[in-house]
C-alpha cells in the first residue's frame, strides 16, 4: 500500500453558511479518545485532535498528555488509556460511519524535553508524536497529511489554511451522556503576522519562538474541548502540508484568534521518530525538487513522502522545466528507509526561453546550435544582438554579452534593452508631390493608416493618418474620431470598428503591400480632454490610440523621435516631411502613399495670413506648413492626423499633427497641432502603456 500524502478526493458541503466535513473530505483528521476509568462502567470521550503523517504515526500537542509530575518525554501506554480514530465524522464514539472508520490503540507518545508547563515558556514545544500500535489502512476516506521536510514552502500573510472542529451547541461539554450527533465542520484559517495577533492574548509570552496565528471567519462556534492538537494545513502544488499544532485559544474573540506551534522547528525531532518507527519493510520518496516518481509502466504520479513497500521499484523522472541528466533513473527500496538509486542528481531546473522585443540571440550547447526560443538546459550559451533597427545602449556592443544557463535555472546575466533607430529612413527617398510617384518602402516608416469599418457595405475605410511612437502607440488627429454625442474622451474599442497599418503603400484595406505590412486591431483612443472641434476651433486637435499588441519594428516599419525635452527648434522656412493618401489636386483620394515637403510657418506668421474668421482656427498650439508659391506640395482631405517631420542631426522628430485647412483661401497652406504643447499629456500615456 502506498501513501499519497495530503490529497482531497471531495470538497465539504456547504449547509447554511456551515462547511460540513463528510466522507472523504477531511482524510488526515484524527480524534483522540480518553478512558475515564474511574466511571462505574469505563468509557471513552473525546479528548483531542490530531493529524496523521504516516501508518503508524500522528501528531498532536504535547498538553494532552501532560500530567503534573511527568519525568519522561516518552509515555508507553499498556492499559487502553488512550486509543485514535481516523475516517470518522460523528463525535459518538459508539457510531462507526462507513468502511473508511478505524479505531486504534495508541502505543507510545514522544514530547519534546523543552516542553514544561511549570516553566515561564508555558507554550513552547507544545507538540506531541503519537505512535500506533497498528498501521492505518489507506484509502480515498484516510490519508495522511504532507509534511514539508526540506522547508520548500513559506506561508504569506493573508495565506488561507484549513482545520477541522467539531460545531458547538450550547455549552459542548463533553461527558458519558453526550452521545447528540455534531457536525465536524472544515474551518478555512488566514495567516497573521505574530505582531498583529499579540494584542489578541492577555499574556503575550504565551506566543513563544515557535508559533505563529491564524485567524478563523465569524460563523458558528468551533466547541473548545477536544480542539487543542488540531493541525492546519496549507495547500501546495495540489496538496496539503501539516503547517501548524493548535495550542492557544484567545478566549477574548470567541475563539475566533488562535495560536500554532509551527512543525518546521519540530521537524528533526519528528523525522528521527519517525524513522525508528516507520515499519522496517518501507521507504519514504524524498522530496527532490523536480523529481516525479510513478511505478513502472503507470502515468499515476506518486507524491513526495509517499510510503513505498520493501524490494519494489520507483521510477524516475523531470517535472516540465527541468533537464533530465540520465536517460533512465530509478530508486529500490532496500526497507528501513534506505534507497538503492542508480544516479545523483537527476533534474536541473532549465532556464526560461529567451525573447525580447529588441534582440535577437544564438544559442548553443557543447559548441553544437540549440533553440533560445525553448527551455535551455544548464551551460547553454546564449548571445544577444540589437534587432534591425534597434541600437545598443551605453556601447553594449562594443563588448559583447554572453549569457550563460546556470543549473538553478537562471541565465548568469541579466539581459539589456535595446533602443529603437527612431526617426530612420532606410531607403533613399525622392520628395514626392501629389501628383508624383509613390513613396517608396522606408521612406516614412513610422507612418500609419488608420481605417474604420463600415457597416453598410462591410468594407474598411481609411479615414485618417496616424504615426507610431512606441511599439503600441500612435498618434493621431482627435477629430478623425471625435462627435458631438461622446459620453467620455477615453474611447474603449471592442468591436473591430477601428483598424490600424503600418509598412502599408496601397490605399486599398484588402491589399498587403510587403513583407514590412502590419494591419492590427485598436483597444483604446485617447481624445485630448481639452478637445470640443469647432466650437474651441479645433484647439488641442491631438489623440493617442492605443493598440492591444505591439507592433513589429523593422526596416520597413519604425517610430518616429519625439523631441521630449525640448532640444530643437524649427523656423520659418525650414522643411519638414509628410506622407499620407489624401486628395490629390485632382480632387481624388490617392490610391497610393504620397509624400511631401512642406515648408515651416510659425504661429504668429500664420495667423496674419488667414482672414474671414480662419484665424481664430490657428489656436495656440497650432503651427502652419505649406507654400503658396509652389504649388502641388500640400495635403489634402484624408491626410487629417498624419504627422509632419522635421530632421534634426540624423533622425526625424514629429512636429506636428495635420488638423485642418482653410477651404476658401491658402489652399495650400495647412494647420497643424504643434507637439510640444502637448508633450507632457503625451509622456504620460507615453510612461502609463511603455
Amino acid at each position: 500500500m502506498t501513501m499519497d500524502c495530503g490529497r482531497v478526493k471531495k470538497q465539504a458541503i456547504n449547509e447554511e453558511g456551515k462547511n460540513i466535513a463528510t466522507i472523504e473530505t477531511a482524510p488526515w483528521y484524527v480524534t483522540i479518545l480518553k478512558l475515564q476509568k474511574k466511571a462505574s462502567k469505563p468509557y471513552y470521550f473525546f479528548w483531542c485532535g490530531g493529524t496523521i503523517i504516516a501508518p503508524n504515526v500522528v501528531i498532536s500537542e504535547a498538553h494532552c498528555f501532560w500530567v503534573k509530575g511527568m519525568l519522561s518525554n516518552q509515555i508507553s501506554i499498556e492499559d487502553g488509556l488512550y486509543k485514535i480514530t481516523v475516517g470518522k465524522y460523528d463525535r459518538n464514539f459508539t457510531i462507526l460511519n462507513d468502511e473508511f472508520t478505524q479505531i486504534i490503540d495508541v502505543e507510545m507518545i514522544y514530547k519534546p524535553k523543552g516542553y514544561n508547563v511549570d516553566s515561564t515558556a508555558v507554550h513552547s514545544d507544545n507538540i506531541a508524536v503519537i505512535i500506533l500500535a497498528s498501521k492505518v489502512s489507506f484509502s480515498n476516506g484516510v490519508v495522511p497529511a504532507c509534511i514539508d521536510w526540506n522547508s520548500k514552502y513559506t506561508v504569506q500573510e493573508g495565506a488561507q489554511g484549513k482545520a477541522f472542529f467539531w460545531e458547538q451547541e450550547g455549552y459542548c461539554n463533553i461527558t458519558k451522556n453526550d452521545t447528540q450527533s455534531l457536525n465536524l465542520l472544515e474551518k478555512s484559517f488566514t495567516y497573521m503576522n505574530i505582531n498583529d495577533c499579540r494584542g489578541f492574548y492577555y499574556k503575550g509570552e504565551d506566543l513563544t519562538y515557535d508559533k505563529f496565528c491564524a485567524a478563523s471567519k465569524l460563523g458558528k462556534k468551533i466547541c473548545p474541548y477536544g480542539t487543542s492538537g488540531q493541525g492546519l494545513s496549507f495547500l501546495y502544488s495540489n496538496s496539503y502540508f501539516l503547517t501548524g499544532i493548535l495550542s492557544l485559544k484567545s478566549i477574548q474573540n470567541n475563539y475566533t484568534v488562535h495560536g500554532f506551534t509551527d512543525i518546521k522547528y519540530h521537524i528533526q525531532w519528528i523525522r528521527e521518530i519517525l524513522n525508528k518507527h516507520l515499519t522496517v519493510n518501507s521507504c519514504v520518496l524524498p522530496v527532490i525538487e523536480g523529481v516525479v516518481y510513478s511505478y513502472e509502466g503507470s502515468n499515476d504520479i506518486l507524491s513526495h513522502g509517499t510510503l513505498i513497500n520493501h524490494h519494489l521499484t520507483v521510477i524516475e523522472n523531470c517535472e516540465h522545466g527541468y533537464h533530465k541528466a540520465y536517460p533512465k533513473a530509478f530508486r529500490y527500496c532496500l526497507g528501513k528507509g534506505k534507497w538503492l538509486s542508480n544516479s545523483d542528481q537527476l533534474c536541473f531546473k532549465m532556464c526560461p526561453p529567451l525573447e525580447s522585443d529588441s534582440l535577437d540571440f544564438k544559442c548553443s550547447f557543447n559548441g553544437k546550435y540549440a533553440s533560445c526560443s525553448n527551455l535551455s538546459i544548464p551551460d547553454t550559451i546564449a548571445t544577444p544582438s540589437c534587432k534591425a533597427t534597434y541600437t545598443a545602449p551605453n556601447g553594449q556592443e562594443d563588448t559583447p554579452l554572453e549569457l550563460r544557463c546556470q543549473s538553478n535555472g537562471m541565465w548568469n546575466k541579466q539581459l539589456y534593452k535595446c533602443i529603437p533607430y527612431c526617426g530612420r529612413t532606410y531607403v533613399k527617398s525622392e520628395v514626392l508631390i501629389e501628383n508624383g510617384e509613390k513613396a517608396r518602402v522606408g521612406t516614412a516608416p513610422w507612418n500609419v493608416g488608420i481605417y474604420r469599418f463600415n457597416r453598410k457595405n462591410s468594407i474598411h475605410e481609411m479615414i485618417c493618418g496616424g504615426t507610431v511612437i512606441a511599439p503600441n502607440l500612435v498618434i493621431s488627429a482627435a477629430h478623425c474620431f471625435w462627435n458631438l454625442h461622446m459620453s467620455s474622451k477615453i474611447i474603449s474599442i471592442k468591436d473591430g470598428l477601428y483598424k490600424i497599418a503600418v509598412g502599408k503603400y496601397d490605399r486599398n484595406f484588402t491589399i498587403i503591400d510587403n513583407e514590412f505590412t502590419q494591419i492590427l486591431n485598436v483597444e483604446m483612443i485617447y481624445v485630448h480632454e481639452g478637445y470640443y472641434g469647432s466650437s474651441s476651433f479645433y484647439a488641442d486637435d491631438i489623440a493617442i490610440i492605443v493598440l492591444p499588441n505591439r507592433l513589429f519594428f523593422s526596416n520597413g516599419v519604425a517610430p518616429i523621435c519625439i523631441d521630449w525635452n525640448d532640444k530643437y527648434n524649427v523656423v520659418n522656412g525650414d522643411n519638414g516631411k509628410v506622407v499620407g493618401w489624401g486628395r490629390t489636386e485632382k480632387d481624388i483620394p490617392s490610391p497610393i502613399l504620397l509624400e511631401a515637403s512642406l515648408p515651416y510657418i510659425n504661429h504668429s506668421t500664420c495667423q496674419k495670413m488667414f482672414t474671414g474668421g480662419f484665424e481664430l482656427f490657428v489656436t495656440i498650439d497650432k503651427f502652419c506648413a505649406g507654400s503658396s508659391v509652389v504649388s502641388g506640395q500640400s495635403v489634402g482631405r484624408g491626410d487629417s492626423g498624419a504627422g509632419l517631420c522635421f530632421f534634426h542631426y540624423d533622425s526625424y522628430y514629429l512636429t506636428g499633427v495635420v488638423s485642418v485647412k482653410d477651404p476658401d483661401s491658402n489652399k495650400y497652406i495647412a494647420v497643424f497641432t504643434e507637439i510640444k504643447y502637448h508633450i507632457q499629456w503625451i509622456r504620460g500615456l507615453y510612461t502609463r502603456y511603455n
